[in-house]
């Protein structure tokens, strides 16, 4: 199946793509019609599975690799296995839960497979992921994400989809098949460091 992920700053306003807060009870009802329409081989279902999830899965895959590109790819990779996987999914929130497995595996893949450490990539204040909230202090969050970038791949998952996600440690844990406990200590250290920089002390990771 050829499938085409937009990125959620570009995607038409009628295309019905759904920010990360819309999956309410009514969007979750729809969600899992369509996964039942695309699992009888509904390709339209499919599409709106698509529109439905793919502003969090590109957020999730720029937030750890930094770069659009790597991105947009990693989120039409993490949609194709999907649609290869669809028998295997058992509702819409295991949907989520296999695609943020899915683009996290593959960012940190992604990451880890560059020759040497990722570039520190400035995300443009223009394309910055749905759910990022810059009002309060923008010029420190715009630091913070150059910051998260710095991090090695593990802990910049774990943060990612702690702060970004809401996913609680134990759902972090399930998703990047690693023990509770070690979740727990890259989250402490990670935002240990992250404190220790915003307060100018400039000690490495």
């Amino acid at each position: 199946m050829s499938l085409q992920v937009i990125s959620p700053f570009e995607t038409p306003g009628d295309q019905g793509a759904l920010p990360p807060a819309a999956l309410g009870l009514q969007g979750a009802a729809a969600v899992a019609d369509d996964l039942a329409a695309a699992q009888r081989g509904d390709n339209l279902a499919f599409a709106r599975l698509i529109r439905a999830h793919q502003s969090r899965v590109f957020s999730v895959a720029l937030r750890l690799t930094g770069s659009r590109e790597d991105a947009e790819e990693l989120a039409q990779d993490a949609f194709v296995q999907l649609h290869a996987a669809l028998a295997q999914v058992t509702g819409p929130s295991h949907v989520l839960h296999w695609l943020l497995r899915t683009v996290s595996h593959r960012s940190i893949d992604r990451l880890r497979a560059r020759e040497r450490a990722p570039r520190l990539v400035q995300i443009d204040a223009d394309h910055e992921p749905a759910g990022c909230d810059n009002a309060t202090d923008p010029l420190w969050a715009r630091r913070l994400q150059r910051l998260l970038l710095q991090l090695p791949a593990a802990p910049r998952a774990v943060v990612t989809l702690r702060f970004q996600e809401d996913l609680e440690p134990t759902e972090i844990a399930a998703a990047l098949d690693m023990p509770v406990n070690t979740v727990k200590s890259h989250l402490r250290r990670s935002l240990e460091w992250l404190r220790a920089q915003q307060a100018g002390d400039g000690h490495g990771h």
